[in-house]
């Protein structure tokens, strides 16, 4: 999962960073590589908890989720709250969900054989 996450991850940064450019009113919407790292930050956070071993658990609770599908709805979670924290409208948010969502399925649907309703979980 290392490689297609950290594809993912730079295309919907570089995507994000190409559409929500900063203007008078939203000057902070800069989107600089430190988002990258506080996307795999986050990820990292969970996975580091030896306690919780939440991603190898994840095959063992009721619905009994794949740890990739689980890895996939913990990185789209990170994205949310690096990118999205940042946006200021309704709008803005709105351009960043599908740019989330067009990534998620373009990255994740063919390779690892998920249908779209699992993937935007």
């Amino acid at each position: 999962m290392r490689g297609p996450i950290i594809e993912a991850t730079i295309g919907l940064w570089d995507a994000v960073r190409k559409r929500l450019l900063p203007t008078p009113a939203k000057f902070h919407y800069v989107f600089n590589i430190r988002e990258l790292s506080r996307v795999f930050q986050g990820i990292c956070a969970v996975a580091a908890k030896h306690e919780y071993e939440v991603i190898k658990k994840c095959n063992y609770i009721k619905e009994k989720i794949r740890s990739e599908l689980f890895l996939i709805g913990l990185w789209r979670h990170e994205c949310e709250r690096v990118f999205e924290d940042k946006l200021i409208s309704y709008n803005d948010k709105k351009v960043f969900h599908d740019i989330l969502d067009r990534v998620t399925k373009e990255r994740f649907r063919d390779s690892l054989g998920f249908e779209d309703e699992q993937l935007m979980t």
